[in-house]
């Protein structure tokens, strides 16, 4: 029924409204829900986009995953997500409610201006109301149908240059081209990139706009030209054999000099590139000729000039032979004094240049980086909700120690445990972006580790914690289990990594099988001398069993396995029938309390020594000197301890006369 699905996914999509076109062609055989195209044609940041996609639901197919014979009765679309920012789906019907007994065939129209670049998967979620016939059942299957779309970086340009990507996030790189070139004229280019850069060159390094705003980019573009100008002319000279011996010269050859009687008339003429006759002077009568002033702009390169002896006079011909051609050139197209000869004729002429704009262009263009920032989340601890602290924002998706929170797409989440924490979101800019991660600390004030016996095995199921074992209010191991090797009081510290913890029940451990007989001298512990072997009698030994445990803080002093209060006596070391008789000697009453509670003497002596109180850390937290008669009460203020057991010491010269336990409930 997967497939099923599929086309209920496509229905959900589209929209008939958009005034598609459907695809005939978009079907299957045998008969199958189709979509067509599954993969959407790409589409580009500022360029305008529409495409129309068609869907085949056909009213009664076959399923193939099961074999049944199955109607088509309602495809309902419950959800799109997932659209590249700026475009928008148009459903055929606003209420998104189709059915294919009406018309197998549909389409809808995906269209807007994209505004981010990026691949996109296009989630559409319906759900689909089938029947099996023969059956007679109906079905509603939920389904998220995924189609899939590129969306390609936009480029802007004018007629003088094109620059990619015209917008970004952040930052943006953008390359740049001046279009304008010729092979006739030389160009220049004066960029300004509007970032306080700018290049002379048609191709410049890629710029960078490292900031958000809005930056003009401008392009001067000059097509230039050298104009070329003849400024003078000069004939210097010129070879009689060209242009004498015609009867208007009246020239002879007496014994090898030439003698003439008359004087050539000189012009010259100047032609253009393309061979026409653009410039003439009229004629000098001399052998040698200087025209200044000429002036002649020379714009249609190259320029060729022919030297006459015209027979012209006043524009009439007096001769009886024509023109005598004293030579052609061509001119020397750069500034200066140039100098000619032609074999009957030479001389010299002048040229300047200057650089003329043939055509300019200026043309800009903005290039536009949207803010991405990077926001520090904001968190309140009383209500542990974390929000973002930027206004512009229309997306958001909640991340958790790396993994999508599903479900978690608003502005606002709750912490509901220790970890770290982060949200994507997008701008209404099109930017997408990410807050910096933030570690929250949530204790669970309801948690507490429970511990269990086993034999001589103290352990605990709680193992996901760092465990730190105490006994005695002393560190006594850490790990999910520790071997009790003496009979007290045993709990456990159960921490994580963001530094909470949790304290277990105090619970009093005792061993299976009592050690009586530590020393191993075959002298029971309660008549031993000296109970650890060590070589100190008892009444001088600050450890007595060896246990580790000071006397003074230990409550099984000689190891016997029955705790001092109920111990009738210590060998050698203390005999308490000999200081109190054998009833309860204190009173701690209210036992548990909330940290304030009254002592009471209860025997018909009188206690004079030192009060002692130690926390399951075995830190002193309360010391005091106190002599109480008979039913006298001493008030104890430790209130402003936390939750927990805490044990109470009194010694009297030294020795312990008694301890006890009490709880402090919050």
């Amino acid at each position: 029924m997967k497939k099923i699905i599929l086309f209920l996914v496509v229905l959900n999509m589209f929209n008939i409204h958009s005034q598609c076109v459907v695809d005939t062609e978009c079907t299957i055989e045998p008969a199958f829900p189709t979509v067509c195209p599954i993969n959407l044609p790409d589409g580009t940041v500022g360029d305008f986009y529409s495409e129309d996609i068609s869907f085949y639901m056909p009213n009664q197919f076959s399923d193939s995953e099961t074999g049944f014979e199955v109607v088509l009765d309602q495809v309902i679309v419950t959800n799109i997500v997932g659209l590249p920012l700026g475009l928008d789906v148009v459903l055929s019907d606003p209420t998104g409610i189709y059915n294919p007994s009406d018309s197998e065939f549909g389409c809808a129209n995906i269209n807007g201006t994209p505004l981010v670049s990026g691949d996109y998967t296009i989630t559409i979620s319906i759900q689909a109301n089938v029947t099996v016939v023969g059956v007679g059942i109906s079905v509603d299957q939920l389904v998220n149908f995924d189609i899939y779309m590129t969306v390609n970086e936009g480029q802007g340009g004018n007629a003088s240059f094109v620059y990619s990507p015209s917008t970004g996030c952040g930052s943006v790189e953008a390359e740049f081209e001046a279009l304008i070139g010729s092979d006739q004229y030389d160009v220049s280019y004066n960029w300004d990139f509007g970032n306080g850069f700018s290049s002379n060159q048609q191709f410049p390094p890629n710029q960078l706009y490292d900031q958000a705003g809005t930056y003009t980019v401008t392009l001067n573009t000059d097509i230039t030209s050298f104009n070329y100008t003849l400024n003078n002319f000069v004939i210097s000279s010129t070879d009689v054999d060209c242009w004498g011996f015609d009867l208007e010269e009246a020239c002879v050859d007496l014994f090898g000099a030439v003698q003439c009687w008359g004087d050539p008339d000189l012009l010259f003429k100047i032609y253009d590139g393309s061979g026409n006759l653009v410039y003439e002077t009229g004629y000098v009568t001399a052998q040698s000729a200087t025209w200044d002033d000429v002036n002649f702009n020379m714009d249609n390169p190259p320029y060729s000039v022919s030297i006459w002896d015209t027979e012209q006079w006043d524009g009439v011909d007096l001769s009886f032979s024509g023109d005598d051609n004293l030579g052609t050139f061509t001119l020397e197209m750069s500034d200066g004094i140039h100098t000619f000869s032609t074999g009957c004729a030479t001389g010299n002429y002048s040229i300047s240049s200057s650089l003329v704009t043939v055509q300019s262009f200026e043309d800009s263009e903005t290039i536009i980086v949207f803010d991405a920032p990077t926001p520090e989340l904001n968190y309140d601890e009383i209500l542990s909700i974390l929000s973002v602290p930027v206004s512009n924002i229309i997306s958001y998706q909640w991340y958790f120690n790396g993994d999508m929170i599903e479900g978690a797409d608003q502005s606002t989440y709750i912490a509901l445990e220790s970890g770290t924490y982060w949200v994507d979101f997008i701008t209404e800019d099109g930017c997408q972006s990410q807050s910096l991660p933030i570690d929250i600390v949530k204790c669970d004030n309801d948690f507490s580790p429970s511990i269990f016996v086993s034999d001589n095995i103290l352990l605990t199921t709680d193992t996901d914690y760092q465990l730190d074992w105490y006994y005695n209010g002393i560190y006594f191991g850490s790990g999910p289990n520790v071997t009790g090797s003496n009979n007290g009081y045993f709990w456990v510290i159960a921490s994580d990594e963001f530094g909470c913890a949790w304290t277990s029940d105090t619970i009093f451990f005792q061993l299976p099988n009592p050690p009586n007989d530590i020393d191993g001298d075959g002298i029971v512990n309660s008549e031993d001398d000296d109970v650890d072997g060590d070589g100190i009698v008892n009444s001088e030994d600050d450890d007595v069993d060896g246990d580790g445990i000071l006397n003074d803080y230990d409550d099984d002093i000689d190891g016997d396995g029955v705790i001092n209060e109920n111990d009738d006596s210590i060998s050698g070391y203390l005999d308490l029938n000999d200081i109190f008789s054998n009833e309860n000697l204190i009173n701690l009453f209210p036992n548990p309390t909330n940290g304030i509670f009254n002592l009471q003497l209860v025997s018909e002596s009188i206690l004079k020594g030192e009060l002692l109180i130690l926390n399951i850390e075995g830190k002193r937290i309360y010391e005091e000197s106190v002599q109480l008669s008979n039913n006298e009460l001493l008030l104890i203020d430790i209130s402003k301890q936390r939750s927990g057991t805490y044990f109470i010491y009194f010694s009297v010269e030294n020795d312990l006369v008694f301890n006890k336990i009490i709880n402090i409930q919050k």
